[in-house]
């Protein structure tokens, strides 16, 4: 039970999370200034990107968790901490590698070679918002099961 809960936790999470902070709040338009090049990746090519961002952010917060557990990090605020180093370090990393390399037509080399670093600051603010969003459906769910 405890994986199923887990899948449908996080599930619920990414949901939330990327409803207010992607579509509510409006956060990659802000921090980018560049409407139409949120708007190709989030609206108008959704379908595909909403499946590629569920797995990434998934991805990114399983390595996360990885060190969370190595470390044996109880805190929260050390937890939170650690979602944002390791979405910095990896989102520094692929920021760099795009911005290296000659630009494609890959949506993800014209991301970061248009906004550059500020992809960095969002995916920290994204992974946080949906990390508090299933550290509190979490402490949730533990109540009723």
């Amino acid at each position: 039970m405890s994986v199923v809960k887990n899948i449908l936790n996080y599930t619920i999470s990414f949901c939330v999370g990327i409803f207010i902070i992607t579509y509510l709040i409006k956060i990659p338009h802000v921090l980018t200034g560049n409407t139409k090049l949120v708007n190709k990746y989030y609206i108008e090519n959704f379908n595909t990107n909403i499946i590629i961002d569920y797995v990434l952010v998934l991805i990114y917060l399983i390595i996360a968790y990885f060190f969370i557990n190595i470390l044996k990090i109880k805190n929260y605020i050390y937890k939170i901490i650690t979602v944002i180093i390791v979405t910095a370090l990896i989102s520094s990393i692929f920021c760099y590698y795009f911005r290296a390399v000659p630009q494609t037509k890959n949506f993800f080399s014209i991301w970061f070679n248009t906004i550059g670093y500020s992809a960095v600051l969002y995916d920290i603010i994204l992974l946080v918002g949906i990390y508090l969003i299933y550290l509190y459906m979490d402490k949730i769910l533990h109540l009723n099961f």
